[in-house]
This record gives structure tokens, C-alpha cells and sequence, in this order.
């Protein structure tokens, strides 16, 4: 049974490579692994001032491209006066932190969004490997939970690959299919709100089905293998 907290969280970027781009927005909303709930004071938000753009590409990073600042509705001005990246992800770190209850990898908040493994994880941990914290007996992450992970996308997909009414998994399709409004959607904050409110159905869904469906010995039958 699950006891960690479920920390929902995204990156706006500059660019769409995860290796190189430039975060310049993240939130997160952290989530009560019992009562799926948002915890007191569970939510997280800050703009992130980029490099300029030669610094960017002397640091091997990708400057910002119009086309990702047009989709995320940032813009230079007000990107210029946000506080630096180490100053956020130390913010960042430390609001994740308060909800690690024995403070150990295996009791740290699991990581959770929409195609997090593709993208917001990648870049989770190259900042983790630049300002910290970091798993040093398995030289990897020390933020989030050590193995498990939740992203919507892949849960999504599950759910929906044999139905033809559903095309894409984008944050953008799942909006419309649950009815949701796409009101300032590609703001960090408001997609991890999202995000979330998806997520949770999901995990109510489960939980309800789980115990009624027989798992125990369900493939003793060798006929039953493949």
C-alpha cells in the first residue's frame, strides 16, 4: 500500500529537447497518498530566468525559440526578471522535501505528470546532477522516490489504445475528452492542476476495481500462459 505522496509537477520550457532545453517555468502540486487530496500548502510556482542566448549555447544548452515561447504564452520581459534557475530548483527541492516524511529515498514524494518519463524526468535529473540533491549510492536523483513513478500519459494510453474515438493523448485531447476547459492550458500550474484532477480519477478508479478483480493464482493454468 502506498503511503508516499504523489508530487505533480512540470516544466515549461524554451525548447523541446529535454537533454539541452532551458526551463522557464515549473510547478508542482503535491498530493496526499492516502486521501488524494492536495496536501496544505501543496502547491509550487515560479517563472525561471534563462540565459541569454549566446551564454546558452556556450554552456552547451539550446537558446529560446519563439515557437515554445508562442505555445507557453511567456515572453522575454518578464522571463528576464525571474529569479535564476539554482535559486527556484533550491526552492523547488526544499518544497518537495517537506512532504518526504522519514526524509529517505524510499519515502520521498513519487513523481507524477503527463509524459514526465520522456521529458519533465530527464530534465528533473540533469538539475538534480547539477545543484543537487543526488542518490549517491546509485548515482541518480536523490528528489523523488528511488523506482516508482506515475505519468498520466502512459496510464492514459492504456486505457484508451483499442478505442477509435481517441487519436492522441495529449494533455490538450485528454482536456476535451473529459470536459475539461483549455483555459490558460501550457501554463505550468495550470497543467499540473490538471493533471492532477486526471490523475486522481484514475487512482479512484483503480482502487475501487483493484480488490474485485482476481489477481491471486489468476495464471495457474498453464493453458492460460503464453
Amino acid at each position: 500500500m502506498n503511503y508516499n505522496d504523489i508530487c505533480v509537477f512540470d516544466f515549461e520550457t524554451g525548447s523541446r529537447n529535454p537533454l539541452t532545453t532551458q526551463p522557464v517555468q515549473i510547478a508542482a502540486v503535491m498530493i496526499h497518498g492516502r486521501r488524494l487530496s492536495v496536501q496544505p500548502n501543496g502547491y509550487f510556482e515560479s517563472l525561471i530566468k534563462p540565459l541569454g542566448d549566446e551564454k546558452a549555447v556556450a554552456a552547451g544548452l539550446d537558446p529560446l525559440e519563439e515557437e515554445a515561447l508562442a505555445v507557453n504564452g511567456k515572453t522575454r520581459a518578464e522571463l528576464a526578471k525571474a529569479p535564476h534557475l539554482k535559486t527556484v530548483w533550491d526552492r523547488f527541492t526544499k518544497f518537495v522535501d517537506r512532504f518526504n516524511y522519514k526524509k529517505g529515498s524510499w519515502t520521498a514524494p513519487i513523481p507524477a505528470g503527463h509524459n514526465i518519463n520522456n521529458f519533465d524526468m530527464i530534465i528533473a535529473n540533469r538539475l538534480c546532477r547539477e545543484y543537487g540533491p543526488m542518490n549517491k549510492k546509485r548515482n541518480q536523483q536523490g528528489l523523488f522516490h528511488t523506482i516508482h513513478s506515475m505519468d498520466l500519459m502512459n496510464n492514459v494510453f492504456m486505457w484508451t489504445e483499442n478505442n477509435p474515438d481517441i487519436r492522441s493523448v495529449s494533455m490538450d485531447s485528454i482536456r476535451d475528452w473529459m470536459g475539461m476547459p483549455k483555459d490558460n492550458a501550457h501554463d505550468a500550474l495550470q497543467d499540473v492542476k490538471d493533471t492532477a484532477s486526471v490523475l486522481i480519477k484514475f487512482l479512484k478508479l483503480y482502487r475501487h476495481f483493484a480488490p474485485k478483480v482476481k489477481f491471486e493464482k489468476a495464471l495457474a493454468d498453464e493453458k492460460l500462459r503464453i
